[in-house]
């Protein structure tokens, strides 16, 4: 398919590419590691979903050990006011654990078709995230995307809302704990102002994970972020004022390069003024995530995390820990292998959460 100008597009990628040439995509620690922002690579300046065409280059001309075609590249554009693109994670699982049967078995753990219109000389792009796998159909975002003066931008729709580090992984407990993951979208606003290397989001929503709102309040939420040269720090603070009871969240979060290791991390607070496990008392939950990443040779990354939750602080010795080691491998272009174990350790009487998982991803995107 012909694209007007896609050859000049190519020979700026590949200047750009001279400059950046550890550049990949799709997790938080490769902004980190080369110092940018989501919106670098992602249509969604929240991070994830469809690739922009500098996103879509790296993916399939950097990242992988064995780069793609540079003749061939089209980063998903089927017209100048039409781009598509998908992921696909299928994987192996085995599961040992403490108290339950185990489990072996194949699974498809997610499958996203990203659109995005984009009408000629119109400052205004629809974006649909639709999942289709596995189960049923369902949509995680679906909003209208408007560029403002400069790099700012307002959307308006179902959109998953800038909470803390956007992870991949949404069974990490600062995910979990925290009810903002990939699956949990809402409907609302978000207005973000993007500088070089500042970046503040304000959104409003219903606080209801995409549904209709259930009562007359709304949910608000501040997030910032601060770029520095190896190192970047932000927070992020919610307030939910349901009719049941409110819930307060606030986190920080960063990382930073350092002899070639990327480093990350997250901590969290969570108030539930609407659950009492000690009469008087709100349920208050302390959550944590620390990784490393370092790249030890083209198209190998390992991956080293550490999570800790505290679901109920009034309770003592009540705390779960999550540890894990990944080797992600990226032969060819558009195709990634993902292997690891993730080791889960409770108290004596939540044997449920004690456990051993190995698991073999096959990882498709465009």
């Amino acid at each position: 398919m012909f694209i007007p100008g896609k050859n000049l597009i190519i020979r700026g990628l590949c200047t750009i590419a001279l400059l950046f040439t550890q550049f990949a995509l799709a997790e938080p620690y490769l902004a980190i590691k080369n110092n940018t922002q989501c919106s670098t690579c992602h249509i969604n300046p929240a991070g994830g979903g469809a690739r922009t065409t500098f996103g879509a280059y790296y993916g399939t001309h950097v990242l992988p050990q064995t780069a793609g075609s540079l003749n061939l590249f089209d980063a998903g554009n089927l017209s100048e006011t039409l781009r598509i693109g998908a992921d696909l994670r299928a994987q192996y699982n085995q599961s040992d654990r403490d108290e339950g049967e185990d489990t072996r078995g194949f699974e498809t753990q997610s499958g996203q078709l990203y659109v995005v219109l984009q009408p000629k000389d119109s400052r205004f792009s629809l974006y649909i995230d639709e999942q289709v796998a596995p189960g049923g159909a369902l949509n995680r975002e679906t909003f209208i995307l408007t560029k403002l003066k400069g790099n700012h931008f307002l959307k308006v729709g179902r959109i998953m809302l800038p909470y803390g580090i956007r992870l991949e992984d949404d069974s990490a407990f600062i995910r979990q704990a925290s009810g903002f993951n990939f699956d949990t979208g809402d409907n609302g606003v978000e207005l973000g102002l993007q500088y070089s290397k500042t970046l503040f989001n304000i959104a409003v929503s219903n606080g209801s994970s995409g549904l209709a709102n259930d009562d007359k309040n709304l949910q608000l939420l501040t997030r910032a972020e601060y770029l520095g040269s190896i190192w970047r720090a932000g927070a992020t603070a919610l307030y939910n004022d349901a009719e049941t009871g409110a819930r307060t969240q606030a986190n920080i979060f960063g990382g930073f390069n350092w002899q070639g290791f990327v480093f990350l991390a997250e901590m969290d607070l969570i108030n539930d003024e609407s659950i009492e496990n000690i009469p008087g008392e709100d349920q208050q939950q302390r959550v944590g995530l620390l990784e490393i990443n370092r790249e030890i040779s083209k198209g190998y990354n390992i991956k080293l995390t550490t999570e800790f939750l505290d679901p109920d602080t009034h309770i003592n010795e009540n705390h779960r820990t999550r540890h894990s080691l990944l080797l992600e491998y990226t032969p060819f272009a558009n195709l990634q292998l993902r292997g690891g174990l993730r080791k889960g350790d409770d108290i004596p009487q939540r044997e449920a959460g004690n456990y051993l998982d190995a698991f073999v991803q096959l990882h498709f995107y465009y």
